[in-house]
């Protein structure tokens, strides 16, 4: 009995044990085959990782007035790797075969920077190369890279310039973001690896013009690439018309650089023969735009990086944007500030005269004098600034005092913020409270010397404000802003007033009809089918000639017509010898600008 029991319990145990393991079975195959699809997506989400790249926006253009290129992108393509590598793949190979392909340096370092790269992320891309052409991204696409996964080509704009001669100063230059950079920019939706205005109106701009990064969620998993899905759709930076004319432009600079040229082969030597270098700038008086802004020496900003070694070294400095940062004296060219302020002030009247006698002895121990050009004896303002009277000025301006003419010059225009968006130099006026100040500095200050160095963009806001009866409008080179793709007005420069002396016609009136009588003496003026205002100066330079007499550069500030202004000139040229020398192209100026 107890035999037959036991074998009873060991048949139920057998029993139980067929039971489980059909249900293990039964289990198994309901999930090997019935659930097969769910398990298989467990354990692809197990191995899915996801990374977000960037799309780069377009860059708006930077064009003239009537819509002609001055910057604009050109496309060309980034090289990534992609990481994990498809199936079948080998990312070292890889890299190094389109590296070969590009005809690029690097592979022989490739597999260490991937290990690298691998051993920080789960997922991502390595870029092997940087601004590739379409004949290049061509060869990839050519070899199955691209197709194969294993490649992503980014495709994004380089910076060109139609004309590259064409106002590189102002333009400005565009390159990758620096650390100092990043740290304001970090967290603005702009990549660490963009792309930015680095100078000029492309940084003053930058905001306009970089337009809005796209972004793509890319999801990987063991086949490598699973998904790509954007998150965000770039948006093209706005196009940014500028005041100028880029006809004109070119005519002007070209119209500095021959011209300093004529100085050099038709003058003597210290009258304008050693002449190397100036600055021309046009303003719009009703606007404040500017219509030309011309350096010489200057450069070309489609070989400015390839050339930048010789550029900085070049003694010439052609790197200088001397329209807003170069320092000049502006000599004669500051009387109508002593006028304004004397006029404005009540000191003196249209009808008060000085007498000049060539030499002021005033001081005992400082005697300066005049050259009497055209002129001697008993003199008024409009004769005084007519024949550009030293003596005149002298008296009125120490009469007025060094600070009271300083002001007034600065309220005009001179050692004062133009409101232009590029870089510039503030400047210096002479006053007072300089720790080389004495009485005798005043009259050299008076005519536009001692411690006084403006800008030649200084120059032209001043003779803007003296054509606006004493008001001064900030300068600026953008006009406006355009949506890219609609050509809607996102933004619109308007006149801004900065400053304005008091005065008005009573004060302008009188150095108006003086600036256009010295106009009338310079032979080189006479003809032109408008009247100008105008006033030369002659400040000397620091350095002399063997005979000890020093050398002078020229000034000439300008507006035209004088009885309904439309347009202010400032003309510096280094070492030119006088400012009548500067008349001649002038007139060169005003031709081109009354062919637009």
């Amino acid at each position: 009995m107890k035999k037959r029991g036991g074998k009873g319990r060991v048949t139920a145990l057998l029993v139980l044990c067929a039971v489980v393991f059909g249900i293990f079975l039964v289990r198994l195959a309901w999930m090997q085959f019935v659930q097969a699809d769910y398990y298989a997506q467990r354990v692809a989400e197990a191995s899915t990782t996801r990374y977000t790249y960037t799309v780069p926006a377009a860059r708006g253009d930077i064009v003239d007035r009537d819509g002609v290129v001055l910057a604009q992108d050109t496309p060309v393509w980034d090289v990534y790797l992609r990481y994990p590598a498809p199936p079948g793949s080998d990312m070292t190979d890889t890299a190094k075969r389109t590296l070969e392909l590009l005809e690029l340096s690097g592979g022989e370092d490739v597999e260490t920077q991937l290990a690298a790269f691998c051993s920080e992320i789960s997922a991502g891309e390595f870029k092997l190369a940087s601004g590739i052409g379409a004949a290049q991204a061509a060869l990839l696409y050519d070899a199955g890279l691209v197709q194969s996964g294993a490649l992503r080509l980014a495709p994004r704009g380089e910076r060109i310039w139609p004309d590259g001669t064409l106002l590189p100063h102002a333009l400005g230059t565009v390159g990758p973001i620096t650390a100092e950079q990043w740290e304001t920019l970090e967290g603005t939706g702009i990549a660490m690896d963009a792309d930015i205005g680095q100078s000029g109106l492309e940084a003053a701009y930058e905001s306009l013009l970089h337009g809005t990064d796209g972004r793509v969620r890319v999801t990987t998993g063991d086949a490598g690439v699973i998904a790509e899905e954007e998150t965000r759709e770039p948006q093209p930076g706005a196009t940014l018309v500028l005041s100028l004319d880029a006809g004109f432009q070119r005519s002007v600079q070209t119209a500095l650089t021959d011209y300093l040229h004529t100085l050099q082969t038709t003058k003597a030597a210290g009258s304008g023969r050693e002449a190397n270098a100036g600055a021309v700038v046009v303003v719009d008086v009703e606007t404040g735009g500017i219509l030309a802004a011309a350096n010489s020496p200057s450069y070309d900003l489609s070989t400015y990086r390839s050339n930048y070694a010789a550029l900085a070294a070049d003694a010439s400095a052609p790197l200088l944007d001397r329209v807003a940062q170069g320092l000049y004296a502006p000599g004669s060219a500051f009387k109508p500030a002593v006028a304004a302020a004397a006029l404005s002030s009540g000191l003196i009247t249209t009808s008060d005269t000085v007498r000049c006698t060539g030499t002021y002895r005033y001081y005992s121990d400082y005697q300066p004098g005049c050259l009497q050009i055209g002129h001697g004896g008993s003199i008024d303002l409009v004769q005084a600034l007519k024949y550009s009277c030293n003596i005149y000025f002298y008296d009125v301006g120490r009469r007025l005092g060094v600070d009271a003419f300083s002001q007034a010059a600065q309220h005009l225009g001179l050692a004062a913020d133009t409101g232009v968006e590029t870089a510039q130099t503030g400047g210096s006026l002479t006053w007072t409270t300089d720790d080389n100040y004495r009485e005798g500095l005043t009259l050299q200050a008076a005519i536009g010397q001692g411690n006084t160095a403006v800008t030649p963009l200084q120059l032209a806001s001043y003779a803007a404000s003296l054509a606006n009866n004493g008001v001064r409008l900030r300068l600026h080179y953008a006009d406006r802003a355009l949506d890219s793709t609609t050509g809607e007005i996102l933004w619109q420069a308007e006149p801004e007033v900065l400053d304005t002396m008091p005065g008005g016609e009573e004060v302008f009136g009188p150095i108006r009809e003086g600036m256009i009588q010295m106009s009338q003496t310079l032979g080189a003026l006479r003809g032109l089918n408008m009247t100008v205002a105008c006033k030369t100066g002659s400040p000397q330079r620091p350095d002399t000639m063997p005979g000890g007499t020093h050398y002078t550069n020229s000034v000439l500030i300008a507006y035209a017509p004088a009885d309904d202004p439309q347009i202010a000139v400032a003309i510096v040229l280094e070492y030119g010898g006088g400012g009548a020398n500067a008349s001649p192209l002038l007139r060169t100026v005003l031709e081109a600008w009354a062919a637009l």
